[in-house]
């Protein structure tokens, strides 16, 4: 009996020490720099083109990790969420299961450190983010790779993951800089009809783009968002989301909070025609998008309404 707790022991040292020793070894690295942001990172990793709002992006060829670093200017008066967790993901409302946030020091700025795994498909993966708020922005270095059952084995490959991570939070620098504001906070996909465009802060009365009601709440929080675009001028946006189905689709790439949301269209066809006295309304405590646009076409005698629902919180990446 003595024999076998003294070699239980001995092995869980030994795997401690093995770990911890790997974990914390040197790994090669480059260097990142632009005028604005720099950081280490391991020297297999691949650079990739990014999406909107991303400065660059890299994967990892060994693991399948996907990195992101990306920079958004916050809109005026935008509330951060408390510790850059969005209130849905926290009131577990998504396909995200909140693990852990922690402050984070980095190098020359304070930021957080926040942990999920993401269920999709019967598949789980891991998903690590720095966030940072400075120069009227928001910065977010984002990990996203798969997650595997534990066994001896995972270990090390965990300590390859920390060990990369840790690469690039302890060498982290944003520079203080005079950045460009810019009204663009995310887009809108409508699958159904093939469409995309920018939500914009600031108005609604340009091309390519759509206008975010400033009384309704920004994705991410408990509350409706509001979306409204034109019918038939300056693109014509919603020409046709009173064909929209229930069931269908509607996306928003969220660049503040770096998240995917997926709604599902509840009902169409909700048309307020005395819509200047009773302004139509977002209410606080609600999963839900509404889309507004004038009617009839080319007319503003009346708004009608698209209303859906939350069905899922996804990556962005």
């Amino acid at each position: 009996m003595k024999k076998y707790i003294f070699a239980t022991i001995f092995l869980v040292v030994f795997v401690l020490a093995v770990t911890l020793s790997f974990g914390s070894a040197n790994i090669e690295t480059k260097h990142y720099e632009n005028d604005e942001i720099s950081f280490d990172y391991p020297a297999n990793w691949q650079q990739t083109s990014g999406g909107e709002s991303q400065l660059v992006a890299f994967n990892d060829p060994d693991s399948g990790m996907n990195v992101t670093v990306s920079r958004q200017a916050k809109p005026s008066g935008y509330k951060i969420p408390e510790n850059f967790v969005p209130e849905l993901i926290k009131q577990n409302e998504s396909g995200f299961e909140f693990v852990s946030t922690y402050n984070a020091s980095l190098k020359e700025n304070e930021g957080y450190e926040n942990t999920y795994k993401i269920n999709k498909n019967n598949t789980t993966t891991e998903y690590k983010e720095l966030w940072v708020n400075t120069n009227g922005a928001l910065y977010s270095v984002i990990f996203e790779y798969p997650h595997e059952e534990f066994d001896i084995w995972s270990l090390f490959k965990g300590s390859e993951s920390t060990a990369a991570f840790n690469a690039v939070k302890n060498s982290l620098n944003i520079s203080s800089a005079e950045l460009d504001g810019n009204p663009i906070s995310g887009s809108i996909y409508i699958p159904s009809q093939e469409i995309r465009w920018d939500v914009r802060n600031d108005t609604i009365n340009i091309a390519d783009g759509v206008y975010r009601y400033p009384e309704s709440f920004y994705p991410g929080e408990s509350g409706t968002v509001g979306i409204m675009g034109h019918h038939t001028k300056f693109s014509a946006p919603f020409a046709n989301i009173n064909l929209l189905e229930v069931g269908d689709e509607v996306i928003i790439d969220d660049y503040l909070t770096q998240k995917r949301y997926v709604y599902e269209v509840s009902s169409n066809g909700d048309i307020n025609w005395d819509y200047k006295i009773h302004p139509v309304q977002f209410p606080e405590g609600k999963s839900e998008l509404t889309l507004v646009t004038c009617w009839p076409p080319g007319f503003m005698l009346a708004a009608w309404i698209v209303h859906c629902e939350l069905v899922s919180i996804e990556p962005l990446n």
